[in-house]
């Protein structure tokens, strides 16, 4: 039995129930779809994932040459939403809600094109761990670009401890140097892991991404966001000289006390409306999502051309209309 794309005008909960009624032992069912609800409620195992590689298509099957406690996994965990990333031309993983709150809304800003667009997905794996879904991206298995990006939380601040160190600072000390190890030893752990994959790449942000944004030169953009946070007026005025300081010591503290004070995803909600095109993307960023996508058509370069110079027009004109309004007062 042949069936092409059932999804068609038929609500998520009847695909699914007719993806499970559809299930008879002398016959073979064959679905054709981009549901990702129904990629959902398959086994993975029975699932081939057409897509273009060189010009040419081939068929994947994302769980040839892994073992039953992996399959099962990776069957676990492919809900509607993650399960995209068999549809999409590739992925970026990511494992923090900043992430996957700001770097569409990044992209889209400031290159004046979507990851949608470029035909990326970008997943959220939170804690689960990068290599038990990382691991679909292989020539046996899903041949697309993947990237990862993740921390290494390097230290940002002195840890040297002091004599006259209050617990306080000596517990922030120890916590900022164990954080630093566990990225050493991820690092080793994801480099190990991706090496000779030519569909796998790891990205790594410095710091994490709060700190590493600032010190990319954003700290305008955050501090534009201060009066949604604090009301004090002195703690907005000290915040602002941190963050514009160019001192990675103070922003980064600031930033992240910011992060922690709100809530790291409700704090990349707000931050989100304050970022524009003058906004810097960090380049672990870029790089990650450059080396997902693969080849840059010359009609995706002509887009973000098209959009960066109208944004620099539209600068030229404000200078220009700011400018005759000054005038215009001054000669009054």
């Amino acid at each position: 039995m042949l069936i092409e794309e059932p999804e068609a005008h038929i609500h998520t909960h009847i695909q699914k129930t007719l993806f499970d009624k559809l299930n008879y032992s002398n016959t073979q069912v064959i679905y054709s779809t981009h549901s990702s609800h129904i990629s959902e409620v398959s086994n993975i195992k029975c699932v081939n994932v057409i897509g273009k590689v060189d010009g040419k298509y081939q068929a994947f099957q994302p769980a040839f040459g892994l073992t039953l406690d992996q399959v099962g996994c990776v069957q676990r965990y492919l809900d509607a939403v993650r399960s995209n990333l068999l549809f999409a031309k590739s992925v970026v993983l990511v494992e923090g809600d900043a992430e996957e709150i700001l770097i569409p809304v990044l992209i889209k800003r400031v290159m004046g094109i979507s990851l949608d667009e470029l035909g990326i997905s970008l997943v959220n794996i939170r804690s689960t761990g990068f290599q038990n879904v990382a691991l679909l991206f292989h020539c046996e298995r899903i041949k697309k670009r993947c990237s990862i990006i993740t921390d290494l939380d390097d230290t940002f601040f002195d840890t040297t401890e002091l004599d006259d160190d209050s617990e306080a600072v000596r517990n922030a000390k120890k916590k900022a140097l164990g954080s630093r190890d566990s990225g050493i030893t991820r690092k080793i752990a994801l480099d190990a892991f991706c090496n000779d994959n030519k569909w796998l790449f790891p990205f790594y942000a410095p710091h994490t991404f709060e700190v590493d944004f600032v010190d990319a030169g954003n700290g305008e953009k955050v501090a534009n966001i201060l009066r949604d946070i604090y009301t004090d007026e002195a703690t907005i005025a000290t915040s602002r000289d941190e963050l514009m300081s160019g001192d990675i010591s103070a922003s980064g503290k600031r930033v992240l006390t910011m992060a922690k004070n709100s809530g790291k995803g409700w704090f990349a909600i707000l931050l989100g409306k304050a970022v524009d095109h003058h906004t810097t993307i960090p380049k672990y960023i870029l790089d990650a999502v450059f080396f997902a996508h693969g080849k840059i058509s010359n009609e995706v370069i002509f887009k973000v051309l098209a959009y960066r110079l109208t944004k620099i027009i539209d600068d030229l004109d404000a200078n220009i209309n700011f400018v005759s309004a000054t005038q215009g007062q001054s000669e009054k």
